[in-house]
């Protein structure tokens, strides 16, 4: 197991060596810059387009007050009226010097969660001005490596701060726990594991938990080691073996239309007895509800669990933030399809059919009221979702950034001129392996399309696929929600047939929305 952790912990340290260094290097670039020039816009895109697990970058004033940012389509991001949650004195910031400073497990103020990385700007005058501070994604960081992991060696893994607080997991009612005091944790081994791991900065050890994800206890082998960050900061990050053995079943037997037929069966059952009623009956693992490899799961509007019957350790936990080991927000997705009158979402979740092996599933939901949703789902085992398959965490990181880099090239060169090089195959966008940028406005119009020139200047709403996906609607809502990532099946020129896709989209601006497409073979 050392062997698998070594390489992980190097990948770790090199990120964040290289995430801290460039935050400050900008912030050089800056000195001497007042909050609100132009030119801090600019910086700040740059480097959001070179730090795809970045989230938001924002320049504060010495009063702790916003004044430029790159966030979009947030109310909680005001310049000029914002104020930072979080705030150091300035001889912690000072001391950090390139390290800069790093927080612990942090909950965003639009709810969201991860780190801040924060380091001092000053004035002409070389007097302290504020700060830079980057919000950064280390779910999606880990997220990519256990999946790596799971597929290459069998492991999996968790990650605390010395403190005590878990803030990696792949089971996310995990997160946010401090493993010294969580009453889930007080028993005798595994506060030995706790205090092993925590004083020292490598070893091994076994225990026992129970996996509330699963509703199972396991013996679990374990060997940790320690992400050095500079400055005194360390993380420990811990792999572990219990890692579900997939029994490799067939394809799903049920077709689309049955998983949306049993779905509307539930909708009006719902309708008909009430929200009690209808919860008690989805919950049952042995009511009418469950046909065969069917259930029904069913969550309110803000991402909490109402039923879930082969998971109800879950039941009434919010999963709003919850996203798959590709960086998928799938509860999102799913309340955003439900509100737009139902349909189809592709992700990644255990399959309790499948000694909850994580596979690609195919999910129909529909809203009940505009309070409450229901759906249910098909595991596929088509390619590339195989065994054997897994998304490489560095070519969805090159996803983002060339999404990014669009974003950027806007602000120098202006919407029109990012249109243009998307549609010359010899630009610089279009010179990327198995990547295919586009533009489309909020009507659905295709304004670029480098997979499929002949589709450029037509109204694309009402394409679908063979799920029954409209792709650019959900391309359009999941802009104008802020942006992100999602699965899809699209028609591809060159092979005439469709391919699974993933695609990272973010608005370029109210009307226009910048993404590109990741080939899966």
């Amino acid at each position: 197991m050392n062997d698998a952790l070594l390489p992980v912990i190097n990948t770790v340290e090199d990120e964040m060596d290289e995430v801290t260094s460039s935050l400050w290097n900008t912030a050089r670039e800056l000195d001497g810059i007042p909050a609100d020039d132009p030119a801090v816009t600019l910086a700040l895109y740059k480097l959001r387009s070179e730090i795809p697990l970045s989230i938001e970058i924002g320049r504060f004033d010495k009063n702790n007050t916003l004044i430029t940012t790159t966030r979009y389509l947030d109310p909680w991001w005001v310049p000029g009226e914002t104020k930072s949650r979080l705030n150091y004195p300035v001889e912690v910031l000072e001391a950090a010097g390139p390290c800069c400073v790093v927080s612990d497990f942090y909950q965003y103020q639009d709810g969201d969660r991860g780190l801040m990385i924060i380091t001092p700007v000053y004035d002409e005058n070389g007097e302290y001005d504020g700060v830079l501070r980057l919000s950064y994604d280390i779910d999606s960081l880990f997220s990519g490596l256990t999946e790596y992991l799971k597929n290459e060696y069998g492991y999996t893994l968790w990650a605390m701060h010395t403190t005590g607080l878990k803030f990696y997991d792949e089971n996310a009612v995990e997160i946010g726990k401090y493993l010294t005091d969580d009453p889930e944790y007080q028993t005798p081994e595994l506060q030995n594991m706790v205090n092993a791991v925590l004083t020292t900065t490598s070893g091994n050890i076994s225990y026992p938990f129970y996996d509330t994800s699963r509703g199972e206890k396991a013996q679990i082998n374990a060997v940790w080691n320690t992400v050095d960050l500079g400055c005194g900061k360390e993380w420990r990050v811990v792999l572990t073996d219990n890692v579900p053995k997939s029994t490799g079943p067939d394809g799903s037997s049920v077709t689309v239309e049955e998983l949306k037929a049993f779905v509307e069966n539930a909708y009006v059952y719902a309708n008909k007895m009430g929200k009690t009623a209808a919860l008690s009956a989805f919950n049952d693992p042995k009511g009418e509800f469950i046909d065969g490899e069917l259930y029904i799961f069913a969550y309110d509007m803000n991402g909490t669990v109402l039923s879930l019957p082969y998971q109800p350790d879950l039941v009434g936990e919010n999963r709003w933030y919850l996203q798959d080991t590709t960086g998928i927000k799938y509860i999102q997705r799913m309340t955003a399809r439900a509100n737009l009158g139902g349909g189809f979402v592709l992700y990644l979740y255990e399959n309790p059919f499948d000694n909850f092996a994580s596979e690609l599933k195919l999910s129909y939901v529909m809203a009940v009221d505009d309070t409450w949703f229901i759906g249910s789902g098909i595991y596929l085992e088509d390619q590339p979702f195989s065994d054997t398959f897994y998304i490489d965490w560095q070519k969805r990181e090159d996803l983002v950034r060339q999404v990014r880099g669009m974003d950027y090239l806007t602000i120098v060169e202006g919407i029109p001129a990012v249109l243009d090089m998307i549609n010359d195959p010899k630009s610089e966008l279009n010179g990327q392996e198995g990547l295919y940028p586009f533009a489309i406005t909020e009507d659905g119009t295709m304004l670029a399309y480098a997979l499929d020139h002949s589709l450029v200047g037509t109204n694309q709403l009402s394409m679908s696929n063979s799920y029954g996906m409209s792709v650019m609607r959900e391309v359009i809502s999941l802009s104008q929600e802020g942006g992100g990532l999602m699965y899809s099946k699209v028609w591809t020129p060159e092979t005439m047939q469709e391919t699974y896709v993933l695609i990272y989209v973010e608005p370029a601006d109210d009307a226009t929305y910048f993404g590109s497409m990741l080939i899966l073979e």
